[in-house]
């Protein structure tokens, strides 16, 4: 069974239920209401004819035509020996009924129901006779049969305009699930572009579109940036395999010593090249899937970034660049050393690949105005990023253009903002083509 005829079922049956009960209830409190009204009425009559009675003696008669005074009620006088006298025709069952004192009974005559009440006549606080009241119930009962046929007809009626109405609501209702099923099914044939594109509405199955158009949003753009993930790998992975190719072929064909010296030397460079590429691939791998576990450590950044600069002096040196740090003591940070030591690396070591002849590399730190974070710059006067580049600086394989030069993988950077975000801190870049580039780091400081 479909939902929408699962929905007019579960609604139609709990409506049913409903009306039935409801039904039985009225029906209840009518036929009590008609019933003691009747009692009550009969009562009245039977006072109100004693009312009119005179008394001779042992003898009473009416003064006044009791039809008058109490239309459709049987009225029975009753001397103390039983016998009876009536203005009205009534039936002959009734008047011989037992007398019985201020009792309201019902009986069945000629296969209808009548209800009786007898009162009793006093003089001098004496017993001088008998009336009886009595009327029939029938009419009650035809009204309650017209009541309960009306019911028997409506609930049904009302039943069938429930699951007309039920469809009708269900499958607007349920119109977005179609678009969604529909939408879903496109998505599974290759066409990610599509969207559900509902009005709208801040209802349940409003939000569900709407969070389903964000959903199928971001899933193109993880596509989108998994494509070209894996078209820059490919082509990252396939430059040095090509040279490795290349020259393993040439140092096959020689027999210089020379030859294949150099051939073995760019075969190591460009393989270890190769397995810093794959080693940061699979690090950012563990990262997309969450699997990278922090191991978390107090951290004098003070001391371990004077650490990584004084092991990049050499190199620094061979390029005539100058490093500079300074910053503030007592500065501890709760992080992953690796990470962070990673992340350091990573931008002073771009930074002194892309500086000029000459140029200079600086590191500063300090905390915060709260003391909430740490606040690390790195700045050098290299040759800068263009403006239209700065934006996609951190995605990976992205290279600008003018600083390729096979300098690096395009990892690095994208590794950095990784490491950042993983610790809750933030990182910005500021740069001028031609003067040089900034690097902002904010850590979370520890909390004493």
């Amino acid at each position: 069974m479909s939902i929408k005829f699962k929905i007019s079922l579960w609604f139609s049956s709990m409506l049913l239920v409903i009306l039935c009960f409801f039904s039985f209830i009225i029906y209840f409190i009518m036929s009590e209401v008609l019933y003691t009204d009747a009692e009550n009425q009969l009562k009245t009559d039977a006072i109100q004819a004693c009312s009119i009675i005179e008394a001779e003696g042992e003898e009473s008669y009416f003064n006044s035509p009791f039809k008058l005074l109490v239309p459709s009620a049987y009225l029975i006088l009753y001397d103390t020996k039983g016998n009876s006298s009536s203005l009205s025709n009534a039936a002959t069952q009734i008047i011989k009924i037992p007398l019985a004192a201020n009792s309201i009974r019902k009986v069945k005559i000629d296969e209808s129901l009548w209800i009786l009440y007898d009162e009793p006549i006093k003089a001098d606080e004496k017993i001088i006779g008998w009336v009886r009241v009595s009327r029939s119930l029938m009419p009650i009962i035809e009204n309650l049969n017209k009541f309960k046929l009306i019911l028997f007809i409506s609930i049904p009626v009302y039943i069938l305009i429930s699951i007309i109405g039920g469809q009708f609501l269900a499958k607007r209702a349920l119109h977005p699930i179609d678009s969604i099923t529909k939408t879903a099914r496109a998505i599974g044939q290759g066409n990610i572009n599509q969207r559900l594109k509902l009005p709208k509405v801040k209802d349940e199955v409003g939000r569900l579109a709407e969070t389903f158009d964000e959903m199928l949003d971001k899933i193109e753009a993880a596509f989108k940036k998994e494509r070209q993930f894996t078209t820059d790998a490919s082509h990252e992975l396939r430059t040095p395999i090509t040279i490795i190719s290349a020259h393993a072929e040439d140092a096959l064909g020689t027999d210089n010593k020379k030859d294949y010296k150099e051939a073995l030397e760019i075969i190591y460079k460009e393989s270890q090249k190769m397995s810093v590429m794959i080693s940061q691939l699979l690090l950012l791998s563990k990262s997309d899937e969450g699997k990278y576990h922090l191991e978390i450590e107090d951290i004098d950044l003070e001391l371990i970034i004077d650490e990584i600069i004084g092991e990049m002096k050499k190199s620094a040196k061979a390029n005539n660049i100058k490093l500079y740090f300074s910053g503030e003591d007592g500065l501890v940070i709760r992080a992953d050393q690796t990470l962070i030591t990673r992340l350091f690396i990573n931008i002073i070591n771009n930074a002194v690949k892309f500086s000029k002849k000459g140029g200079f590399v600086k590191v500063r730190i300090a905390a915060d105005s709260d003391k909430n974070f740490a606040k690390i710059l790195i700045e050098d006067n290299g040759i800068g990023i263009p403006k239209e580049d700065i934006e996609n600086i951190f995605n990976r394989f992205y290279q600008v253009d003018k600083s390729r030069n096979d300098k690096g993988t395009g990892l690095g950077l994208a590794i950095a903002k990784w490491i950042v975000d993983i610790h809750k801190g933030t990182i910005n870049i500021e740069s001028e083509l031609g003067k040089g580039t900034k690097f902002y780091i904010n850590l979370p400081l520890k909390k004493k």
